[in-house]
C-alpha cells in the first residue's frame, strides 16, 4: 500500500504547488440544482448583460429550453451586445438549425470547434468538453448542463438528467474567460477571432464572497492534465471520506489503484452513479468491468435510480470540492478539454454533501456479492464493450492511461 505522505498538509497548498494554478479569495459560488434553477439563472444572467456574453458549450440540442437560451442570447446580440458563441462539433451537432439562423441572424458570432470530419483527424478524438457562460465579464457559470429538454427538469424522473451547476462571481470569474478564450481562439482564429477589442473592459473582479477557487481548464490532448492531478491530491490528501458523483467510473490504471490505496487506508469512499437510466449504455458497460476491484477495496457503490445521472462532483472531508464539467473516467482526465473549479469552502461543500445524501436516498447499493453472482451474459457484454471503447477513450494517452487504458 501506497503511504499518504501529504494527509496532514492539507489539500490547498498542495494543489497549488503541483498544479501551479493559486486559489483566490473571496468569490461567490451558487450551487444550482438541475435544470429547474440552472436555467432561470442563466437567462437572467444574459438577459442582464449590457457589453459581453461569452458562450463555450459542449451539448446543445432541442426542446423549449434550447429555444429560450437562442432567444435571450440572440435579443442581447441584437441589442448591441457582443455575443461569441462556441459549440463543440460534436456535441452541438444537434443544433436546431433554426436556432443556428436565428442566433446569427441577430448577430451572434456562432463558431464550432474541431469541426469532423477535417483535414485534421489526429483531432477527431479530442474535444471540448466545457461548459462556461461568461456575461460582462463579472458572472460565470459551468457545470455538466447541456442545453436540452433532458436538462430541464428535476432529475428525478427518467428523461429528466439529474446534474449540478454553478453560478461563480468574482475573481474565480478571470479563470472561467480563459477557458473561454483558449477554445474561442481555436475555433475562431481564422474568422479574425480578435483576442481583445473595444467591448473588453477588464473590470476589477471585486470580492463577492467566501470561497477560495482555483480554476483548473485542462487543454484537449492525450498525456496528463489537469484534472488528474487534482484528482490525484484529493485522494492523497483525504482523511475521512471521499463522495464521488459522476455518471460513470471507467478509470485509468493509476486511479483504480490509488482508489485502493485510500480506501485501504481508513478513508470511507463512496461513488454514486447512474442506475437503469443510461445514455449510451457501452461507455456505463465499460466502467461496470472495474466495480467488482472497487468493491472489494471497501469502496461503496451505489446506483442512482430516478434518472439519469450526470453531474459531476467530488467533495473530501466535507472541506473541498472539486466541480464542473470532469467525469471520472480515462476520456476526461486524458483527452477531453474541460474545466473544473476546486472549492475551498465548508459551506457550499455541505450543499453539495446534502445534494449527495438526497441522491444517495433514491439509489441501490451495488452489494459485492450479488454483483460478483452477475451472469455470463453482463460480463460478456462489459468485457465487449471495454475492447470496443478503448481507442475512442484515448488508447495510448502516454503519460495517463499507458497504451492499454
Amino acid at each position: 500500500m501506497a503511504e499518504c505522505v501529504v494527509a496532514t498538509t492539507g489539500c490547498r497548498p498542495v494543489l497549488e504547488a503541483l498544479v501551479g494554478v493559486p486559489f483566490t479569495e473571496g468569490n461567490r459560488i451558487d450551487v444550482l440544482k438541475n435544470g429547474a434553477q440552472t436555467f432561470p439563472a442563466l437567462l437572467a444572467a444574459v438577459s442582464a448583460a449590457r457589453r459581453t456574453v461569452d458562450l463555450l458549450w459542449f451539448a446543445w440540442e432541442g426542446g423549449a429550453v434550447a429555444g429560450q437560451v437562442a432567444d435571450a442570447l440572440a435579443e442581447r446580440a441584437a441589442a448591441g451586445v457582443r455575443v461569441r458563441i462556441v459549440l463543440d462539433d460534436f456535441g452541438g451537432r444537434h443544433i436546431r438549425q433554426a436556432d443556428l439562423r436565428r442566433l446569427r441572424g441577430a448577430g451572434c458570432t456562432v463558431v464550432f470547434y474541431r469541426p469532423v470530419p477535417s483535414m485534421r483527424p489526429t483531432v477527431w478524438n479530442l474535444r471540448t468538453h466545457r461548459r462556461v457562460l461568461v456575461c460582462d465579464d463579472t458572472v460565470a457559470f459551468t457545470g455538466g448542463t447541456g442545453i436540452d429538454r433532458m436538462w430541464s427538469g428535476r432529475g428525478d424522473r427518467p428523461g429528466d438528467w439529474r446534474d449540478t451547476a454553478f453560478r461563480v462571481q468574482g475573481p474565480a470569474v478571470a479563470g472561467l474567460r480563459a477557458a473561454f478564450v483558449s477554445s474561442w481562439m481555436q475555433a475562431a482564429v481564422r474568422l479574425r477571432g480578435d483576442l481583445v477589442s473595444d467591448r473588453d473592459e477588464f473590470p476589477p473582479l471585486e470580492a463577492a464572497g467566501n470561497s477560495a477557487v482555483q480554476v483548473l481548464h485542462p487543454p484537449s490532448q492525450p498525456g496528463w492534465n489537469e484534472a488528474a492531478v487534482a484528482i490525484a491530491v484529493l485522494l492523497h490528501t483525504a482523511r475521512g471520506t471521499v463522495r464521488i458523483t459522476t455518471p460513470y467510473a471507467r478509470l485509468p490504471g493509476w486511479l483504480l489503484d490509488l482508489v485502493g490505496d485510500t480506501a485501504g487506508r481508513g478513508v470511507r469512499i463512496q461513488l454514486l452513479v447512474s442506475g437503469p437510466h443510461v445514455a449510451r449504455p457501452g461507455v456505463h458497460l465499460q466502467g461496470e468491468t472495474q466495480f467488482q476491484t472497487l468493491l472489494d477495496a471497501g469502496v461503496e457503490i451505489w446506483r442512482y435510480q430516478p434518472a439519469l445521472l450526470h453531474a459531476k462532483v467530488v467533495t473530501v472531508d466535507g472541506a473541498v470540492a472539486m466541480v464542473g464539467t470532469t467525469n471520472v473516467d480515462t476520456r476526461s482526465l486524458a483527452l477531453n478539454e474541460q474545466v473544473s473549479l476546486m472549492i475551498e469552502d465548508r459551506a457550499v461543500v455541505a450543499v453539495l454533501d446534502a445534494h449527495f445524501d438526497d441522491d444517495l436516498a433514491a439509489s441501490e447499493r451495488v452489494l459485492p456479492e450479488a454483483w460478483r453472482a452477475r451472469g455470463v451474459r453482463r460480463r460478456a457484454l462489459e468485457t465487449a464493450a471495454e475492447l470496443v471503447g478503448r481507442p475512442l477513450r484515448g488508447w495510448g494517452a502516454l503519460g495517463l492511461a499507458g497504451r492499454v487504458p
